[in-house]
């Protein structure tokens, strides 16, 4: 072998072993700065200072980083099976027993039968709140069909039937007892009651009653004069009103009894005197003849009635009455010639229909049904505070707003829970409208003359017939026969 190849490969050699040996040298010096040994009594080997594990820290005395688990295999699953005692091929779970005591059988008690559960009673809805209307002189059609639809209005609790006509039987005429008896079958919450005049029942029937209702009565029909109707429905509304201010004074009086002109004034005096008089509380009906005037001037124009309302002003019937066909609908007016034709028209209506149904005292009684029992109905709602509703009606004015020389005529109000609570003053009326108007006040001024003069007139019979008892008792004592017989024989 060449010595120049030995040389030159073993040089080759001692260069990498230097260098590899500063490698280390650079490496050691970086990251092991001191490398320490020590020994233990035990041990007879030596370790390095990285190989004794760290002190466990007081706080925190996991290690921060843990060391993963190595997976186990399937060798070391069998170990632990055949270490606990199983096996590997059936359950690994011993059914240990004790052979010295023998386990006793638990006696399970009986299950007692559960108490039935307590049904909750559904609470019962707060009553609803309603009003009392007493019908005076329901046994005419007129009263009987206002009783039906009565009957259907959600805000009247209780209604009351009045019957007016004298009978010589005791028991109710005109089936009045049947009527009540077949309202009854109404799926509704209104009470409905009958009540006579030959029982004297009228003290009953008025009983707390919140709004009364005054028809007329069977023997007035609408061909009579209006002074003969005011002498035979007279004296009954006069005994109506002196019920009334015995047991309901804060009724709401609505008089639909003919001629509704002079009976309002009639009532006004006789509460008067007894000290309940609320001129709140007390209206003449304008509904019959305002409605026949809205539907009127509907037809006349081709339009809805519900978007027709003529007002009617002054009076209640005849010359007295006034409807404003020129407030029928908003910038327009009739002509002259037709709004005469249905201001006359309107006028007669009950005598106009009388005729077309032959001889009968009453007529129109289902459209005036209809008219009366919605005029009760917007009553009993603002009774209830549950709308303030605009009606007409024939009321007692201020006499500090209007000046008239009447007390009473017919305007359009605003009804609250107190009753009537304010007045609308009569609109800027047509040139024609204004002529009617004067001669309506004249025939108003008349009507309620009639009525205070008969009102005196019967004031002054019953107190001479008061005086004359009263000299005939005191003056003239009754002798009692009985005490005669009594007297010891001398």
């Amino acid at each position: 072998m060449n010595p120049l190849n030995v040389f030159s490969k073993a040089k080759i050699v001692w260069v990498s072993a230097l260098d590899s040996s500063r490698l280390l040298t650079y490496t050691v010096g970086t990251h092991i700065s001191h490398r320490g040994y020590a020994k233990k009594s035990s041990d007879d080997c030596r370790r390095a200072c990285v190989d004794i594990p760290p002190d466990v820290d007081p706080v925190c005395p996991l290690p921060c980083e843990r060391r993963k688990k190595k997976k186990e295999g399937i060798l070391h699953k069998i170990k632990l099976k055949i270490v606990e005692g199983g096996t590997n091929f059936g359950t690994p779970f011993r059914n240990l027993q004790c052979k010295d005591k023998v386990c006793k059988e638990v006696e399970v008690p009986e299950q007692k039968a559960l108490e039935a559960p307590i049904k909750k009673m559904p609470s019962l809805p707060p009553p609803r709140p309603g009003v009392q209307v007493a019908v005076l002189g329901a046994d005419t059609n007129l009263g009987q069909y206002i009783a039906l639809l009565l009957k259907q209005c959600p805000c009247i609790k209780k209604l009351r039937l009045y019957e007016a006509t004298d009978t010589k039987s005791s028991e109710c005429t005109r089936d009045l007892c049947n009527v009540v008896q077949d309202l009854q079958h109404i799926d509704t919450n209104c009470l409905v009651e009958a009540y006579s005049c030959t029982c004297n029942d009228l003290e009953r029937c008025l009983q707390n009653s919140n709004i009364v209702l005054m028809l007329d009565s069977a023997c007035v029909s609408t061909h009579m004069p209006l002074e003969k109707r005011f002498e035979c429905q007279a004296p009954a509304v006069k005994r109506y009103a002196d019920i009334i201010a015995k047991e309901c004074p804060n009724a709401f009086i609505i008089v639909c009894t003919s001629p509704i002109d002079c009976m309002v004034p009639l009532i006004a005096e006789t509460l008067k005197e007894t000290g309940w008089y609320n001129p709140r509380k007390l209206l003449g009906s304008l509904a019959v003849p305002e409605m026949r005037a809205s539907t009127l001037a509907a037809r006349a124009l081709c339009l809805e009635p519900c978007y027709v309302h003529v007002p009617c002003v002054g009076g209640t019937e005849g010359l007295s009455l006034v409807p404003l066909f020129s407030k029928a609908l908003e910038y327009f007016d009739f002509s002259e010639q037709n709004a005469e034709l249905m201001t006359q028209t309107v006028r007669c209506a009950p005598i106009t229909v009388g005729r077309c149904d032959g001889q009968c005292n009453k007529s129109a009684e289902l459209s005036e049904a209809h008219a009366l029992a919605g005029l009760v109905t917007k009553v009993a709602w603002a009774l209830l505070c549950k709308d303030v509703p605009r009606v007409s009606g024939f009321v007692e004015i201020d006499a500090t707003q209007v000046i008239s020389p009447t007390r009473f005529i017919g305007v359009n109000v605003l009804l609250s829970n107190k009753g009537i609570c304010d007045t609308i003053a009569i609109p800027h009326l047509h040139p024609r409208e204004l002529k009617l108007m004067d001669l309506a006040i004249t025939n108003i001024q008349i009507n309620e003359d009639i009525a205070i003069n008969w009102y005196q007139a019967h004031m002054n019979a019953e107190r001479e017939t008061c005086k004359i008892v009263a000299k005939t008792d005191f003056n003239y004592p009754k002798k009692y026969l009985i005490l005669e017989k009594c007297k010891p024989c001398s």
